[in-house]
């Protein structure tokens, strides 16, 4: 059977890739004062349109609609759509920059809440902190869209905080989760097998 050498691309560039460009996100939009948001929107909705492209073309170069189980054409057609609806609305996205980014923290936490549940059945103790991250970072996601904040500057200076922390938490989290995977399984003890 053959490989599916799309799922490996998508877990790479969540996995690696977004936590880099949240760490670059957060640092721009917190230490650079009067930035243009809608110039991020539109960086957004560029990089959305390259990346769906670059899926798109991939599906049909390494013949994946052979593969029922292969998505890269759809994920790519959505993120190319989202992409020009996000440049064509730049102004209003950007004015509301910090829901969008909120989603994507969104996303990273609850795929780092399923890290967790793969971690514990890997019977890795690192389950119990990876859980304890994921739900702070929700806890965060539900505390930006109630926005107890006096001032929405202050509820988008929170953001850009947590998407920076969550980029770096994210890479970490890459790297613990390919340090476990790659361990090799612990040997059988004699006491083991004399229980056995």
């Amino acid at each position: 059977m053959r490989k599916k050498p799309m799922f490996g691309q998508l877990k790479t560039v969540f996995t690696l890739l977004l936590p880099i460009i949240y760490i670059v996100l957060g640092i721009l939009l917190l230490f650079i004062k009067g930035i243009n948001t809608e110039i991020f929107a539109e960086l957004i909705g560029a990089m959305l349109m390259i990346i769906g492209a670059a899926l798109i073309i991939h599906y049909f170069l390494s013949k994946a609609y052979m593969d029922l189980n292969a998505y890269g054409f759809s994920i790519g057609a959505l993120a190319v759509i989202l992409g020009i609806c996000i440049l064509i609305k730049s102004k209003d996205v950007g004015d509301g920059l910090s829901v969008l980014l909120n989603i994507c923290i969104m996303l990273t936490a609850i795929i780092k809440l399923q890290n967790a549940i793969q971690l514990k059945f890997m019977k890795s103790v690192f389950w119990i902190p990876v859980l304890c991250v994921s739900l702070a970072f929700l806890a965060c996601t539900v505390l930006i869209t109630v926005n107890p904040f006096s001032d929405n500057n202050v509820r988008d200076t929170f953001t850009y905080i947590v998407l920076l922390c969550d980029g770096v938490v994210s890479f970490a989290n890459a790297i613990l989760l390919r340090i476990v995977v790659r361990r090799p399984p612990r040997a059988p003890q004699t006491t083991d097998i004399i229980q056995a």
